[in-house]
């Protein structure tokens, strides 16, 4: 197997996601400027362009699953994305911006050296088509919390899909249409978000600094550039 240290940082971080029965190829380690944006990338999500092009590049297959390890060194050590390859597959419904993302960037399962205060903290997949696949009709088992709210949820539900997903069941969901992101919480101490309006604590939230997918994409770059 080809020694590569950025891959053996994140393994070791993440050494429940490797069982022994899985198998696991890796590349060398390339230097960044080997993934370089397109022109139509760099202008909808500049700051996730310049992160993405500072990051060395590793191909890695597990279980005959491809992804791509982007990773940096910081002074901190090194931090990674593990990615899904681009993916321009067309059956789901997507806000524009977001398949023009897809079509250079798979979206992020797992990450290591993540900085504090990361909104893709504790996250299980971020902006990848498997999780655009998940719209927002799970919020319907808890119609209960909505009892005192005029017409109970406030949102149509299927015109929203999730872009990253907490395994405590937090969920920021994106509207396929209009961009528009909101974050359902029930399980949370965030201090970014609002309440959306009519609506009781721990439901559905603006977030103050991302209040559209393209601000959200660009604000968790942003945390991710400032930690290098």
């Amino acid at each position: 197997m080809t020694i590569n240290p950025h891959w053996e940082s994140f393994a070791s971080e993440l050494d429940w996601f490797l069982p022994a029965n899985k198998s696991v190829q890796i590349g060398a380690l390339a230097p960044p400027g080997g993934w370089r944006p397109s022109e139509p990338l760099t202008r909808v999500f500049p700051r996730l362009s310049e992160l993405l092009a500072k990051a060395h590049t590793s191909r890695v297959e597990i279980d005959d699953d491809a992804y791509v390890l982007f990773s940096w060194q910081g002074e901190a050590g090194v931090s990674s994305w593990l990615a899904r390859p681009p993916d321009s597959t067309t059956d789901v419904p997507l806000l524009p911006a977001h398949r023009t993302l897809l079509a250079e960037f798979g979206g992020v399962t797992e990450r290591s050296g993540e900085p504090d205060g990361s909104w893709l903290m504790n996250s299980n997949e971020s902006l990848t088509l498997n999780e655009a696949r998940h719209d927002a009709s799970f919020i319907a088992e808890y119609s209960w919390a909505f009892e005192e709210v005029p017409g109970g949820i406030p949102i149509q539900l299927a015109d929203y899909y999730s872009i990253s997903r907490e395994a405590n069941g937090n969920d920021t969901l994106c509207h396929r249409r209009t961009g528009e992101v909101l974050l359902f919480a029930p399980d949370h101490s965030f201090e970014h978000v609002v309440p959306l309006p009519g609506c009781p604590p721990y439901t559905l939230y603006r977030i103050d600094e991302a209040p559209t997918f393209t601000e959200w994409v660009e604000t968790v770059a942003r945390q991710w550039l400032e930690a290098l």
